[in-house]
């Protein structure tokens, strides 16, 4: 129940809003029609708030009885007139007094008693009973309005009578026929009810002294309502936008023709009431159909403020646009592409065609409305012409971007999505090309975990071996130490120190390249002399260098080259390069280590003639547990040239490798400092 209540209080006060709205327009409405009116009459909106005999439907009430006396005078109406006006004239009793005399045709009707000598034609005006000091009355040559014995300037514009002459100031001709003819009409000063009809002017009096509290009544209880409004302005709002998704739902088209229909209307009955709205019950009414297009209007406005945009764009053309886009989803995108263009083809030379035959049609039979047709479809015509040239610049435009995304990919962007609307051409390509970004985004990182995983696993074992491998060293050595052992007993303690060696050497690689790849490993970068390091490298080296039988050329010049790196890791970098020549190269070939210039760069090599076919390529061979030599069973990790490659890197150089026949070289560039 509380549930309905709420829902129900956003239409309760937009009802206040509607009615407080219509009265305040409404009243507005008929004070701007009194300023406008320029003749001082002020054209029956004052009515209820003036004396009755004041009003400008008193006045009109009495010239219409005038009129219908007038031509009763003039002999234009038959004996079922006579009656019916002699009826019309007693249904106000006491309230008038009236009398019709025509001389030439004998013509008596009235309701006076007594003689009527003092309607003959001398002049005088007439002598009325006691209560009467109002009256109108025609000599046969003029007409006159007294008002308490003073007769009234009924040609002033302010008088109120100018629009309720007799039709002889309008047709002078009728005074010809009327020559001797009086009409009298007589008001009584205070209007009574009559018992035994209808008194109109007695009515009229007691509606507009009604009016005049409605008025007021109304003027209070619209500032109320509008204040009650402003208060509840949240729900009224609320109420507001459900009003504007109704009408959203409408065409423009459909507004626009329901809007002309509403406004025609409204004119024409306006118009209508208008044209005699003398009296103040016709103003009201005359009142309405404007305050109905007032409404109009305001909706239109209120569907324009909040559907913004959508408010043009919801038209049949658009949506019969809508619906050819869900029909070409059919087909391919270059079908598409193509349909849609001879499809405008098409409907452009329809259209051409229809406005040329309603041009030709208007132009012969000189009709604007059908001329205005052909205008409409020839701007249809454009309109679409517009659109479709509209939509092309769109899809180029968003061709243009689907090809930077795609630049985007190659050059590694994971992350940039492509966005396009709902309703573009490309709109199925960049959802699919996001989708392939994403799940290359994932497999990538993925990788990057597994990799990770790897690198963790590999550190945390060797840092686990390392403990009981020391405790192996340290037992061997301790068992080396022992005298009076047998003869094989030491050769296999001797091969338990050579192993454990090795396992140590091995692990600590292990653990370094870990180390490396996971950027954990501590750098002490500083300025170092590139030359001076490899040559102590090789100094420490001799005697391995030695025992190879290999010669060794070297081109290292004397002066510095000073290089920003870790001379520790690129230490064992050369270490390891130079184990790795002597280990593979070929029986009595030359290994040579060059060390030059490059512009600003620092560039050394080291070349070997291997001592095995070299069935593999550069990036086989940088893998790490790869042996150049797979046939080989002796010492060696495969771990060599990774820790070299890794170590290189961290150190701000760029580590390469290149195969050409049996020639193995590594090269290594390092920025100048």
């Amino acid at each position: 129940m509380d549930t309905k209540l709420k829902k129900s209080k956003p239409f309760k006060v937009w009802i206040c809003f509607f009615l407080a709205v219509s009265i305040l327009a409404g009243l507005l409405a008929i004070a701007l029609i009194a300023l406008l009116d320029s003749d001082g009459v002020g054209r029956g909106w004052k009515d209820p708030f003036l004396d009755y005999r004041d009003s400008v439907s008193f006045k009109q009430r009495t010239a219409d009885y005038f009129d219908m006396m007038f031509f009763l005078a003039l002999g234009s109406s038959d004996s079922n007139d006579l009656e019916s006006s002699k009826n019309a004239l007693d249904e106000e009793g006491q309230n008038i007094k009236y009398c019709v005399v025509n001389r030439d045709s004998g013509l008596i009707l009235k309701n006076i008693k007594g003689d009527l000598s003092s309607l003959s034609n001398s002049g005088k005006m007439p002598v009325l009973p006691e209560g009467y000091k109002y009256f109108w009355y025609f000599d046969g040559h003029k007409l006159w309005v007294i008002d308490d014995g003073k007769p009234v300037d009924i040609q002033r514009m302010d008088s109120g009578y100018r629009d309720n002459l007799l039709p002889t100031e309008r047709y002078p001709a009728y005074l010809a026929k009327l020559a001797h003819s009086q009409v009298l009409l007589a008001v009584k000063d205070d209007l009574v009810q009559n018992p035994y009809g209808h008194s109109s002017y007695y009515q009229e009096q007691q509606l507009l002294s009604a009016m005049g509290w409605i008025y007021g009544c109304l003027l209070i209880f619209g500032l109320l309502l509008l204040a009650y409004t402003i208060i509840r302005r949240p729900d009224k709002r609320e109420f507001d936008r459900k009003l504007a998704s109704w009408s959203g739902w409408m065409w423009l088209e459909v507004k626009i023709l329901l809007s002309l229909l509403v406004l025609t209307v409204s004119v024409g009955v306006s118009s209508d009431y208008f044209g005699a709205f003398d009296r103040a019950l016709n103003l009201q009414l005359a009142i309405c159909p404007l305050v109905l297009g007032l409404w109009c209007f305001y909706l239109m406005l209120l569907d324009l403020h909040i559907n913004g945009k959508k408010f043009f764009t919801h038209n049949s053309i658009n949506a019969l646009l809508t619906w050819y886009r869900q029909y070409e989803k059919k087909y391919s995108w270059h079908q598409a592409m193509l349909k849609r263009a001879y499809g405008l083809v098409a409907i452009e030379a329809i259209l051409a065609l229809l406005s040329v035959l309603f041009l030709i049609t208007a132009i012969e039979e000189a009709n604007a409305p059908v001329l205005l047709v052909a205008f409409m479809i020839a701007g249809a015509g454009l309109y679409l012409i517009y659109r479709y040239l509209k939509r092309y610049d769109d899809t180029l435009g968003d061709l243009g971007r689907l090809m930077d995304h795609i630049e985007l990919i190659k050059n590694g962007d994971m992350d940039t999505r492509l966005e396009a609307a709902a309703d573009a051409d490309i709109y199925p390509a960049a959802q699919n090309l996001n989708f392939i970004q994403e799940g290359m985004n994932a497999a990538v990182a993925e990788k990057v975990k597994s990799e990770h995983m790897k690198v963790e696993l590999i550190t945390n074992v060797s840092h686990d071996l390392k403990t009981p491998l020391t405790s192996i060293i340290s037992y061997v050595d301790l068992l080396q130490k022992e005298e009076d052992l047998p003869e094989h007993v030491g050769d296999y303690i001797k091969i338990l120190a050579h192993k454990s060696e090795r396992l140590k050497n091995l692990i600590q690689d292990l653990f370094d390249l870990s180390k490396a790849s996971s950027d954990n490993l501590n750098l002490n970068m500083e300025q170092i002399d590139l030359a001076r390091l490899i040559k102590q490298t090789l100094a420490d080296m001799e005697e391995p260098v030695k025992a190879s039988g290999l010669t060794l050329r070297c081109n290292i010049p004397d002066d510095p080259v000073c290089i920003r790196s870790d001379g520790k890791k690129l230490y064992r970098v050369w270490e390891n390069l130079i184990s790795n020549a002597l280990k593979y190269s070929l029986t009595g070939s030359r290994v040579f280590i060059d060390l030059t210039l490059d512009g600003k760069d620092a560039v050394a090599t080291i070349k070997n003639t291997a001592n095995y076919e070299m069935n593999f390529t550069e990036e086989e061979i940088l893998q790490r547990f790869v042996r150049g030599d797979e046939a080989r069973t002796t010492e060696g990790s495969g771990l060599g040239l990774s820790i070299a490659q890794s170590f290189t890197q961290i150190c701000g150089g760029k580590f390469a490798i290149k195969i050409d026949g049996d020639l193995f070289k590594v090269e290594l560039r390092f920025t100048g400092a």
